[in-house]
């Protein structure tokens, strides 16, 4: 059965990184006139791509199927290209459909190598800029924002589990001790993406909205406990939370002495 799917996971792997690379070819290649006809005409290689990595993704189940994919070169750079594919680029209703339906499902299949792999896998994740096409995902303030609310809450889920699991390592199989140099690379990866300004639009504009508030509060955290020097002066908005943070501190030290 694992030969089976390992052969069958050669086979998806192929044309996706065909596909990843041919994008990035023809953006730089051609003018933006040639580059839009052309992505019209692809509707069939989009739909037949995107049940590609959604096959992909039901096959991610264990630490060896992560492990074949993150090992074959430039799976992950193209999963990763794909997750931002086309993003700001508005050809159709059916064109948008079906590209929207190909970066989530390319974020879903990066998520599941996440969630399915051990410490080097992690590695590989990091190396391929795993958090920082995730903040372009969810920007609003960059000027992107085009992704439905649904999918910015997953991003930003996304984001807070993987940074959450680096930070703090994770206990459940496959297991990993904390992974501080990745948990920092990776801080700062989607610190270059402006990832506060992001964080802070998302809370103005989103922040009732499918528990964005919280997600994009907890990777806000993140950023201010890990990735901000000591040394350096920090922005006004991080002696607010943490003065926010020492007060409901406070007040449940004093619900539980009232409670003794």
């Amino acid at each position: 059965m694992l030969i089976n799917q390992h052969k069958i996971i050669s086979h998806i792997i192929h044309p996706l990184i065909k596909f990843a690379f041919q994008s990035q070819h023809d953006k730089k290649a051609k003018s933006q006139e040639q580059h839009n006809q052309q992505q019209s005409e692809s509707s069939s290689s989009l739909s037949l791509i995107t049940s590609s990595i959604d096959l992909l993704n039901n096959l991610i189940d264990d630490n060896n199927i992560c492990k074949t994919v993150t090992k074959t070169p430039k799976v992950l750079h193209s999963l990763t290209t794909l997750s931002i594919y086309q993003i700001g680029t508005h050809l159709s209703q059916e064109n948008d459909q079906q590209t929207l339906a190909l970066r989530s499902s390319s974020r879903r299949c990066l998520h599941y190598i996440h969630q399915y792999g051990d410490a080097s896998v992690q590695s590989e994740l990091v190396n391929a800029n795993y958090t920082g096409v995730l903040v372009i995902a969810i920007s609003t303030a960059g000027g992107h924002g085009e992704e439905q609310e649904f999918e910015i809450y997953m991003r930003l889920d996304y984001i807070s589990d993987f940074i959450s699991n680096l930070n703090k390592g994770r206990y459940t199989s496959p297991s990993f001790p904390p992974q501080p140099a990745l948990a920092q690379i990776s801080e700062e990866q989607i610190e270059v993406e402006g990832a506060i300004e992001e964080l802070e639009a998302q809370l103005i504009y989103n922040g009732n909205s499918w528990n964005i508030k919280n997600s994009a509060n907890i990777i806000k955290g993140y950023i201010m406990n890990f990735y901000i020097d000591w040394s350096n002066q920090r922005p006004d908005w991080y002696q607010k939370d943490q003065d926010e943070e020492y007060f409901d501190q406070e007040e449940e030290f004093g619900e539980e002495q009232d409670n003794v």
